[in-house]
């Protein structure tokens, strides 16, 4: 199409966006210039130019639908366990939906320990978000793969940022905060430089390539043997249902496929697993007895210690002792991020945002009563604002929470898993947890949209019970509640529950095929120690 005249660029500049001003020259200024020069050729090319003037100003862009429709527009922040659940179990013939994260797909989690060994692949605990809500495919719903850095909810609009730096704005008209939490170091100096983490399917490539990494290089000539032995040395800092099924992962790996590589190198190898409490202490203390006695016969070093400094090849316990290590996997809890801290909401003492039974995010009476405005500073009274304030040690329920009566609910923002607690009843930062939660809060949206009351339904967590797997053909489960359980046992049968409650929860049927696969191939061929 050829550029003939001033209304075609003028409703070309209308299509892109609002008026904005770059250098004291305006769009609709700039639509002049345009219209006057010989040279545009066609429409695209002056698209292009304006777009280009967009971006080059650096203002932050709305992004708008793609068409209009007269559904309410859900914006999803995160792909997590809450998150995911949301978008799954949304209704999109009732909200358009948009779902911002810098990962495009959701990691289940459990199945984490067993991807840094090459007992499975990582594409076989990871599922596509689009996988999971097909509706994401429609024009009017999309994925943007960026992060949130600052919601402001007198706009209705969340200001995200691309990975390449790009800032851009996204209107809503419910939104859900779902962003998780981080690896709490416990301010521990050391431990964010030289520790893996084990949150994201990166995480487990990391720890694979780097244990393989140390397992081939130990066996260089000319190496000493005390630098052999650290690099065959794999630490793993806390005892929780995380760590423990990495450390009996990691033994599996030494005592099957490594040994049949090199026996004398595997006999040298050694797994150390430092607690500073009680190893799976929220389990039953025969069940922990029983964990104990299966990770020691495997070769795995239990200690009893809390780490002081962590160095590049050792890290110092408070008793003072030095334990040198290859490979170091911090599994100790989780924290707030930077994120959820800076938002102008009410905080736990933990630093969690603070939400209402219905999982309605928690202000101050003055930001309910729309008195206090977008972009003004975090008040100190409605809780901690930065990670270095909040200290894991700090009751989440208790003189230092803030007393429900004096926040209010903020209407159209909900808040999610890891990242919240419920003032009056704070909940564990657990996958069940946050998957309960997201199912509640779509239940609850999909029915406001039809007209039906919500008001008298609070959330409800129902603990279904606690599996962990303790390496070989062994896991421990407890089923019920801590006030009330029901069943625990140990053992074969445990393992073989542990896997199959985990199989059946896999969001989509491939994932099923996957995993089921992967584990029929490790169990007839042995794990994959291919280092890429």
């Amino acid at each position: 199409m050829k550029m003939g005249s001033t209304s075609q660029i003028s409703h070309i500049a209308g299509v892109l966006g609002r008026t904005f001003s770059h250098g004291g020259r305006s769009v609709s200024g700039m639509t002049a210039t345009l219209a006057g020069g010989a040279q545009c050729q066609s429409a695209t090319s002056a698209m292009m130019q304006l777009v280009n003037l967009r971006a080059f100003a650096g203002v932050p862009e709305s992004i708008g639908l793609p068409l209009s429709t007269d559904r309410p527009r859900l914006v999803i922040l995160g792909t997590g366990w809450a998150a995911a659940r949301v978008a799954m179990d949304i209704d999109p013939k009732l909200y358009d939906l948009t779902v911002v994260s810098l990962r495009n797909h959701m990691v289940f989690t459990p199945l984490l320990a067993s991807a840094c060994v090459g007992t499975l692949e990582a594409r076989a605990v990871a599922q596509p978000i689009t996988r999971l809500q097909p509706a994401l495919y429609d024009p009017g719903n999309k994925h943007i793969v960026a992060e949130a850095h600052t919601v402001k909810p007198y706009a209705r609009e969340v200001l995200c940022r691309s990975e390449d730096g790009l800032e851009f704005g996204v209107t809503y008209d419910k939104l859900v905060i779902a962003t998780g939490s981080q690896g709490s170091t416990f301010g521990i100096p050391g431990v964010k430089e030289h520790a893996h983490f084990l949150r994201d399917v990166r995480d487990a490539e990391a720890i694979r390539n780097d244990l393989l990494a140390n397992w081939m290089h130990a066996n260089i000539p000319g190496r000493t043997r005390a630098e052999r032995l650290r690099m065959l040395t794999t630490l793993v800092v806390g005892g929780g249902p995380t760590g423990v099924e990495f450390a009996g992962e990691a033994a599996d790996l030494i005592n099957r496929e490594l040994f049949k590589i090199d026996p004398e190198r595997s006999r040298d190898s050694r797994v150390v697993l430092v607690e500073a409490a009680q190893m799976l202490g929220s389990f039953d203390v025969r069940l922990r007895q029983y964990a104990a006695g299966k990770l020691i016969k495997a070769g795995v070093q239990l200690k009893k210690g809390m780490v002081k400094e962590m160095f590049a090849q050792h890290v110092v316990l408070q008793s003072g002792e030095e334990i040198p290590f290859g490979t170091c996997i911090w599994s100790t809890g989780v924290g707030p991020t930077e994120f959820t801290m800076g938002l102008p909401f009410a905080k736990t003492p933990r630093g969690r945002i603070a939400v209402d039974e219905h999982m309605r995010v928690l202000v101050s009476e003055e930001m309910a009563a729309g008195t206090s405005q977008d972009g003004a500073a975090v008040s100190p009274a409605l809780g901690p604002s930065t990670p270095d304030q909040v200290s894991l040690k700090t009751p989440e329920h208790g003189d230092e929470a803030q007393p429900a009566e004096a926040l209010e609910a903020l209407p159209d923002v909900y808040a999610l898993g890891d990242c919240c607690a419920c003032v009056d009843n704070p909940l564990p930062a657990l996958a069940q947890v946050a998957e309960q939660q997201g199912r509640y809060l779509a239940r609850m949206l999909n029915k406001e949209a039809k007209g039906e009351a919500v008001e008298d339904q609070p959330f409800v967590y129902k603990q279904l019970g606690m599996m962990a797997s303790i390496g070989g053909k062994s896991a421990v489960l407890e089923l019920g509640s801590q006030e009330k359980e029901w069943f625990s046992t140990g053992g074969f049968w445990a393992w073989v529950s542990w896997r199959g409650a985990y199989l059946t929860r896999l969001g989509t049927f491939r994932n099923r095929v996957y995993v089921a696969v992967n584990w029929a191939l490790t169990l007839v061929f042995g794990r994959d120690v291919s280092r890429w």
